[in-house]
């Protein structure tokens, strides 16, 4: 404690803590997103989304570790199922950690990987040896490759809209597919912001003249996950922050009243993070939705 308190009232810690403030205020998330960092570490199917639950009725508690995994396979499989030509080259956008190029490749398909996350890359380069896997975010992606088939799997949503469909337009072929599955935005009232908004998505693919050959809503289908999620907030999460507080105001009641701001700061945080996990919330605000887009 009492070294705590020295460095408080010490200028120069405070020089350097406003140093270590500014060099992490450039965090970005599209490189290294914390949420899917801990998704992965408890999930070890290399696969960072909600997965498609057969059984839309299944309660959170019910719901294993193991369950989360098949439904994530079977997410995965779903896709390569809407893949036309088998014999095309396929990029995977925004691969997280290879779990879907890696039963692409497992299938004997053609595929590349893409993401800006250097320690996805590692990961697949070490793992799936037969995935070329690029280093890079989607908007500055250039290569002289035309692909039969763009996959973005839950990684539109990081992607400029615009920019995302002028890059399809160049790098797919004329008779290509751009397989979307994503959640969308219907109501943008709420506080968590990602997500396309889906009115807006569906004007701007018609404008291009594309054509929507496969929709599929399967928002009942990961809901399961979401539950699951929010069941371990609610009765993990949320109580072992309020026990860490309490611990620091019974134990060192001068440094809770000192961080006031920075724990209305968590508590803020917490709240908007936690708004996306809400099954309530996601069910009046999004939709997961399946997208085969063609071009004419």
């Amino acid at each position: 404690m009492k070294k705590t308190l020295l460095n408080i009232l010490n200028p120069l810690q405070w020089i350097k803590a406003y140093q270590f403030h500014q060099a992490n205020a450039k965090f970005d998330k599209s490189t290294y997103d914390l949420e899917l960092y801990l998704y992965s570490k408890v999930l070890k199917s290399d696969m960072l989304h909600y997965g498609y639950f057969e059984n839309i009725d299944i309660a959170a508690e019910d719901i294993s570790l193991k369950a989360i995994e098949d439904a994530q396979i079977k997410y995965a499989q779903n896709i390569i199922d809407l893949i036309k030509n088998k014999d095309g080259l396929i990029l995977d956008v925004g691969c997280g950690m290879g779990g879907l190029s890696g039963m692409l490749a497992a299938e004997n398909l053609k595929v590349e990987a893409l993401t800006p996350n250097i320690n996805q890359k590692n990961h697949i380069d070490q793992k799936y040896n037969g995935v070329k896997c690029y280093h890079t975010k989607f908007e500055d992606f250039q290569s002289t490759n035309k692909y039969d088939t763009i996959i973005n799997s839950e990684s539109l949503q990081y992607i400029d809209l615009d920019t995302a469909i002028a890059h399809v337009d160049h790098l797919l072929t004329a008779n290509g597919q751009w397989i979307i599955v994503d959640y969308f935005r219907h109501d943008t009232s709420g506080i968590e912001k990602s997500g396309q908004i889906l009115e807006t998505f569906k004007e701007k693919i018609a404008a291009k003249g594309w054509k929507i050959s496969y929709f599929q809503d399967i928002t009942l289908n990961a809901l399961p996950t979401i539950k699951w999620i929010n069941m371990y907030a609610e009765r993990f999460l949320i109580p072992l922050k309020h026990f860490a507080f309490e611990k620091l105001r019974y134990k060192k009641g001068w440094l809770y009243y000192l961080t006031q701001d920075l724990r209305n700061g968590i508590d803020k945080k917490m709240q908007k993070e936690f708004a996306a996990i809400n099954p309530e919330k996601f069910l009046k605000e999004k939709k997961y939705l399946t997208f085969v887009i063609e071009k004419n």
